[in-house]
């Protein structure tokens, strides 16, 4: 078992209705299936991460399939093997781990953690199978070495943490914006549109795979644009009469620049 208590990390004991520690600290499973494992004292506001209506947005926008090609490349970096267990930090509504299972995956072999109670929510509604928590990825309420694969997209978190919670030769699979991700919605919306920088090296892992998924696509109809931007740091950010202006439109053609790198943790 993977999961240990957010207030003094014993390992859980997992019932079916309370996750409970040595030290008698419980923890109720919500109707929908998850556990709440974020204190009240780690939240920087009363209800953090992303909020239901960009959450709404996300899932229309991914299952309508515009990131495809993200997910495959996804699928064939962590391929299922019998007994392996994989964590998805900041998970959100659960996309990728339903896409996961989808392609060999077994639901008990995949779980997933999201500081905002709306998106693990969402995810423990659809997914019978897979384990959801609310946490945050600085104190993940995981037992060190006990993670076979972890997955992170676009997700920040603390180097020492994800080393912490994987088994030597276990994987890293962390997803970044490549530098010209969105750039032409970027320069429709900034006077100075920036590249993205370079992901930062992580450190006490071995790099194995260094590659770029790179593909258009295109948004047709205004509720995709809507649900896009809506998704996005760009619902708020950049020039706001752009914005709108995109919005109107019947379709828009992006680029998506991804990159996906696999470490392994040697001994």
């Amino acid at each position: 078992m993977i999961w240990q208590c957010p207030l003094c990390a014993a390992p859980l004991t997992l019932g079916k209705d309370t996750w409970h520690c040595t030290n008698r600290h419980s923890f109720d499973r919500a109707r929908e299936g998850y556990v709440n494992l974020l204190p009240v004292y780690r939240k920087r506001r009363k209800d953090p991460g992303d909020s239901s209506e960009m959450l709404h947005a996300r899932r229309r926008f991914l299952h309508a399939g515009y990131y495809r090609p993200l997910v495959d490349s996804i699928s064939a970096l962590l391929p299922y093997k019998p007994g392996r267990r994989l964590l998805d930090i900041g998970c959100g509504e659960g996309y990728y781990l339903r896409e996961l299972e989808s392609a060999g995956w077994h639901g008990h072999g995949l779980a997933g953690i999201d500081i905002s109670k709306s998106g693990v929510r969402m995810a423990a509604k659809r997914d019978s199978g897979a384990q959801f928590v609310v946490a945050s990825n600085v104190n993940l309420p995981v037992v060190s070495e006990s993670v076979d694969n972890l997955l992170k997209i676009f997700a920040p978190a603390p180097d020492h943490e994800m080393e912490r919670v994987i088994k030597t030769g276990g994987h890293l699979v962390d997803v970044s914006p490549g530098p010209d991700h969105l750039w032409s919605l970027k320069k429709y919306l900034y006077k100075e549109p920036r590249k993205h920088p370079a992901p930062k090296v992580i450190e006490k892992l071995t790099p194995e795979v260094d590659m770029r998924c790179c593909f258009p696509f295109v948004l047709k109809g205004k509720q995709a644009i809507a649900d896009f931007l809506a998704m996005t740091p760009f619902a708020w950010k950049g020039n706001r009469e752009e914005r709108q202006k995109l919005e109107e439109r019947d379709s828009l053609e992006l680029e998506a620049d991804f990159v996906i790198r696999r470490f392994i943790k040697h001994k």
